[in-house]
C-alpha cells in the first residue's frame, strides 16, 4: 500500500471512528458553535467550511497552550498543509510539498490586520521573531493553504497568513511578560488596551512592544579540511589550517525590536507597526562565503508600516470601504570572509561585502460591496489597489582590516514602479445547500506583463454538518527588485524576469459531530516559470560588463537569476480535531502527502528540502480551577533531499525524518490576581537538517583549491531546549 493510500485509509477511519464515536451526539447546533469564522479567504466574514480555500485558525489559547513563541512554531505545530523547515537563518514556509529552500518567504504572504508585510524590494517574509508582531498582542491568526492573488496579488503562491491583533475588550489594562530559555533566548514586553469615547463615537486602543534576544546555543559543525596551496584561515584571528567547521559559539544570534499599535474609533481604524531585526549568519550558502563563526556578519531589517481604513455603509445594499497605506522598509547585510575564497586577493585576508538596501511604498484600495438581497446571499465587492514603489540599494566592497574599499561600488539600483490592480469577487448563495464564489483580479505593474489571477469555488452541504468544497484558483509571485535589477560582485542582473505562476485545483469533503471535525481533501497544482539562480557563463559575464550592467571586478562563478523551472505537485490533505469533557480535552491531527517534482531543463528531481510527507498532533487537558493546562504537541517532516550535492557532480543526499514534540505546561499563580506562567520543553530528532553548511563549492574549485573541495556536512538541528515566562495581567480584564 502506498503512502498516499494510506494516508487516505487513515482519513476514512477517522471519519468512521468519529462517527462511532458520537453517534448519541450528532447536534447540529452544537457543530455550529464550534465552528470558526474567518474574513482572509473572501476579504468577508463566513464560516470556514464555506470559505473558497482551505483554511486554518489558530486561536491566542492556542498560543499560549502549545509553547508556541514565532509564526513559524505556530504553522508548525497547529497548521494543516503548511510546513517550515529551518536553516538557522531564517525559517522556509512552504505547502503541500512545495518548500523552496531560502525563499525568505516570498512565496507566503503575510498579513498583519489586513496589511501585506512582504516588502517590495526583496518580497520576504518573516515568519520567526522578525515578523515584527509581539506574540502576546495577537488574537488568532488565519491561514489560507492555496493561491490568493485573486485580493491580494503577488507573493500569495502557497497561501496568505492572517495576524489578528486582539481588540481592546479581550485586552482590556495593562500587560507585562517574559521568558526565559537557559543558554539560547529571553524575551519580554509589554502592552495595554482602553476603551474610551473620542468626538462622541466609540473607540479603542491596544498597543504592544517586545524585545527578543537569542544568544546561543552554541552549534557542532563537521570540520571541512581543504587543501590549497596557501591555506586559507576560515576563522578569522584562527590558524590558517585550511580548516572550515567546528563549534560555532558567536555566529548564531539575533535581536528583535516590535511594536504595534491600533486604534479604532467609529467607522475609521489606524495599524502602525515599526520593527527592527538583526540576525547572525552561523554557516555559509551556496552563493554566499562567510568567516565561520563570525560575530561581525550580519543582516538587519527595520520597517516602519501605517495603514488607514474607513468601512461606510452607504445604504442597506452599498458598502464602501477605504484603505490608505504606506511602507518604509530597510534592509543591511555585513559579510566577512577569506580573501582567498570571496574575493579572490592576495593582498588583504578578509574581504567585507556590505549592502544597503530600502524600499518605499503608498497606496490607496478602494473597496465596493453590493448586498443585492440586503440579507448577505448575493453579494458583488468591487474593488481597485492603486500603488507607487521605490526601490534603492548598493553594495561595497571593503579591506576588513583598513575599512578602506578595494572595488568600485555596485549593486547599484535607484528605480521606481506602479502598479493598478482592479479586482471583482461574486458570491452567491442561492439555496441552504449551495455556495457559489467567483473573482478575478488583473495585476498590471509597470515592470512586466499585466497578470490575471482568477478563481472560482463552489460549496455544497447535503446537510448542516457535512460540506463538500472544490475551487480552481491562480496566483502569482512578481520578481523583485533584487531579482531583476542588481548588479554586485556575485549575481548579474536578469532584465525581462517574468513573474512566477500557480495553477492549483482542490477538492474536499468536511464532516463535524458535534464538537467533532473530520476533514479529507486532494489537491494538484503546476508552477510555471519559476525564478532561480543559474550560472552565468564567462561570454555573457563580458558582455554584461562591456555593457556597463556589471563591475568590471567581477570574480568567476557568478550566477544570474532566470525563469528556469516549472513544478508539478499533487496530493491529499487530512485532519481530525475537536473536543470532548466539555471541552477540557482539545486534540487535533493533522497530515499532508504529496507528490512533487521540479523540471528545470532536462532535469526532473524531487524539491530540495520539502518533505512529501509532514503533520503534526496535539492535546491539551485544562482541568479548570487553579490546576495547571497541560498540553502536548509533535510535529514531522518525512525524508527530503538535501539543498546540494555534498561534493561536486554527485548525487543530492536524502536526509531522514524530522520529529519534535514540545510539552508545555500553562496556568495562573493561585492566590496573585492576573499573574500566569508558562514552562515548554522540546526535543528534535535526528541531529542535523537537509541543509548543508561549508564554503561555495563553485568559488572554491574556481579559485585558491588545488584539489576538489572535501565533502559538506550538514548543518546541526537544535535537539533539546526548554523555557519559562511570567506574565501580569492589571487594571483591567484579564489578557486571553
Amino acid at each position: 500500500m502506498t503512502r498516499g493510500a494510506f494516508l487516505a485509509h487513515v482519513a476514512i477511519a477517522a471519519l468512521l471512528l468519529a462517527a462511532t464515536a458520537h453517534a448519541g451526539d450528532t447536534s447540529e447546533i452544537e457543530s455550529l458553535l464550534d465552528e470558526n469564522v474567518v474574513t482572509t479567504a473572501s476579504a468577508t466574514t463566513e464560516r470556514a467550511s464555506v470559505a473558497p480555500a482551505t483554511s486554518v485558525t489558530i486561536t491566542a489559547e492556542d498560543l499560549r497552550a502549545y509553547g508556541v513563541r514565532s509564526f513559524a512554531d505556530a504553522i508548525q505545530f497547529l497548521g494543516l498543509g503548511v510546513v517550515v523547515s529551518d536553516p538557522l537563518r531564517t525559517p522556509d514556509v512552504g505547502a503541500r510539498g512545495v518548500l523552496l529552500e531560502n525563499d525568505d518567504g516570498k512565496h507566503f504572504l503575510l498579513l498583519v490586520n489586513g496589511h501585506a508585510i512582504n516588502d517590495a524590494l526583496y518580497g520576504a517574509a518573516r515568519f520567526d521573531a522578525g515578523a515584527g508582531v509581539p506574540l502576546e498582542l495577537v488574537d488568532h491568526l488565519e491561514i489560507i493553504v492555496g493561491p490568493g492573488s485573486v485580493l491580494y496579488g503577488s507573493n500569495a503562491m502557497m497561501g496568505v497568513v492572517n495576524v489578528i491583533t486582539k481588540r481592546a475588550r479581550d485586552y482590556s489594562g495593562g500587560h507585562v511578560y517574559g521568558d526565559f530559555e537557559p543558554g539560547r533566548s529571553y524575551r519580554a514586553g509589554a502592552g495595554a488596551g482602553v476603551s474610551f469615547r473620542l468626538f462622541g463615537a466609540s473607540s479603542e486602543l491596544t498597543s504592544a512592544v517586545e524585545h527578543y534576544e537569542r544568544f546561543g546555543p552554541d552549534l557542532d559543525f563537521a570540520p571541512q579540511q581543504f587543501v590549497q596551496r596557501a591555506p586559507s584561515a576560515f576563522r578569522r584571528g584562527g590558524p590558517a589550517d585550511g580548516v572550515w567547521g567546528g563549534t560555532a559559539r558567536d555566529a548564531y544570534f539575533a535581536q528583535a525590536e516590535s511594536g504595534v499599535l491600533r486604534l479604532r474609533s467609529g467607522d475609521f481604524e489606524v495599524n502602525l507597526l515599526a520593527s527592527s531585526y538583526r540576525r547572525g549568519l552561523p554557516y555559509s550558502t551556496e552563493t554566499t562565503n562567510v568567516d565561520f563563526d563570525d560575530a561581525d556578519s550580519w543582516e538587519r531589517d527595520h520597517a516602519v508600516r501605517l495603514d488607514v481604513r474607513h468601512e461606510g455603509t452607504l445604504s442597506s445594499v452599498v458598502a464602501l470601504s477605504s484603505r490608505a497605506y504606506a511602507d518604509a522598509f530597510g534592509y543591511q547585510r555585513r559579510l566577512d570572509a577569506p580573501s582567498s575564497l570571496a574575493c579572490l586577493r592576495s593582498d588583504m585576508t578578509t574581504c567585507t561585502y556590505h549592502d544597503v538596501g530600502r524600499s518605499r511604498t503608498i497606496g490607496l484600495e478602494e473597496r465596493l460591496s453590493l448586498n443585492w438581497l440586503r440579507d448577505g446571499r448575493l453579494v458583488t465587492m468591487l474593488g481597485v489597489d492603486v500603488r507607487e514603489n521605490w526601490a534603492q540599494a548598493k553594495e561595497d566592497a571593503l579591506d576588513f582590516d583598513t575599512g578602506q574599499p578595494f572595488a568600485p561600488t555596485a549593486g547599484l539600483l535607484d528605480a521606481h514602479g506602479s502598479i493598478v490592480s482592479p479586482y471583482a469577487q461574486q458570491t452567491y448563495h442561492p439555496v441552504t445547500w449551495l455556495d457559489v464564489n467567483a473573482g478575478a483580479r488583473l495585476d498590471v505593474d509597470s515592470r512586466f506583463s499585466p497578470v490575471l489571477s482568477p478563481r472560482g469555488a463552489l460549496a455544497l452541504h447535503p446537510g448542516r454538518t457535512t460540506t463538500f468544497k472544490a475551487s480552481y484558483s491562480e496566483a502569482f509571485r512578481a520578481p523583485t527588485w533584487s531579482e531583476t535589477s542588481l548588479a554586485n560582485y556575485r549575481i548579474a542582473p536578469a532584465a525581462g524576469l517574468r513573474p512566477e505562476r500557480v495553477r492549483s485545483i482542490e477538492g474536499s469533503v468536511e464532516q463535524r459531530f458535534g464538537t467533532q471535525r473530520v476533514l479529507a481533501g486532494v489537491f494538484r497544482s503546476a508552477w510555471s516559470d519559476l525564478v532561480a539562480l543559474e550560472p552565468l557563463s564567462a561570454a555573457s559575464q563580458i558582455e554584461l560588463q562591456n555593457e556597463g550592467k556589471l563591475p568590471l571586478f567581477t570574480p568567476p562563478g557568478i550566477a544570474q537569476f532566470g525563469n528556469v523551472g516549472s513544478i508539478e505537485n499533487y496530493g491529499i490533505d487530512a485532519s481530525f480535531e475537536g473536543s470532548v469533557a466539555e471541552g477540557r480535552v482539545r486534540y487535533g491531527v493533522n497530515a499532508t502527502e504529496a507528490y512533487t517534482r521540479r523540471t528545470t531543463g532536462a532535469d526532473r528531481m524531487p524539491l530540495p528540502v520539502a518533505p512529501e510527507l509532514f503533520g503534526n498532533a496535539r492535546i491539551a487537558y485544562a482541568p479548570g480551577g487553579v490546576l495547571p493546562t497541560l498540553a502536548l504537541a509533535a510535529t514531522y517532516l518525512g525524508k527530503r533531499a538535501a539543498d546540494r550535492p555534498l561534493t561536486p557532480l554527485a548525487a543530492v543526499p536524502v536526509v531522514g525524518p524530522l520529529a519534535e514534540f514540545r510539552l508545555t505546561i500553562t496556568g495562573a499563580v493561585p492566590h496573585v490576581p492576573g499573574v500566569w506562567y508558562r514552562a515548554s520543553a522540546a526535543l528534535a530528532a535526528p541531529a542535523t537538517s537537509a541543509y548543508t553548511a561549508g564554503p561555495n563549492l563553485a568559488l572554491a574549485n574556481g579559485g585558491a583549491s588545488t584539489n576538489a573541495p572535501p565533502p559538506l556536512g550538514f548543518a546541526p538541528v537544535d535537539r533539546a531546549s526548554a523555557f519559562v515566562g511570567l506574565g501580569w495581567d492589571f487594571g483591567g480584564g484579564q489578557g486571553k
